[in-house]
């Protein structure tokens, strides 16, 4: 298929595309009526139509075994990091050794700065863009 700059090219690519059906698993918010395009996927991204129900799932667990929930039910927390390596590692193209899941992107990048950043006399800043997400801050 060659490229062509028109909304029924556009259209053709999504019908062929073989990840199209994932879309559905999605809601989309609306404005004025009608589904939004939406490209926010690196912070926010759409809510998944079962995230309702694995929530409602923990905070049962959470009632139920209250700190206990770490070690006990049928998806200790304690434990998630495992649960989640197959998957992520698919993901990202990597053996299943070579990945966790851990903490959230503000531990994680301060755990990064503790780790590595060594500021000396002269190089003791971090430059960065204004307004940027507070995350990244």
């Amino acid at each position: 298929m060659n490229f062509q700059p028109t909304f029924a090219f556009a259209q053709a690519l999504d019908k062929a595309d073989k990840l199209s059906r994932y879309r559905q698993q999605f809601f989309f918010p609306k404005h004025n009526g009608k589904n939004v395009l939406y490209f926010t996927g690196n912070s926010l991204g759409l809510q998944p139509h079962g995230v309702e129900k694995a929530l409602r799932k923990e905070l049962k667990h959470w009632r139920e075994y209250g700190v206990e929930g770490h070690f006990k039910g049928d998806m200790p927390w304690m434990h998630y990091h495992k649960f989640l390596q197959p998957q992520s590692a698919r993901l990202v193209g990597a053996l299943e050794s070579e990945v966790v899941v851990a903490n959230t992107l503000t531990t994680n990048l301060h755990l990064l700065m503790a780790s590595f950043y060594r500021p000396s006399k002269h190089r003791y800043k971090i430059i960065m863009e204004a307004g940027a997400f507070p995350s990244d801050m």
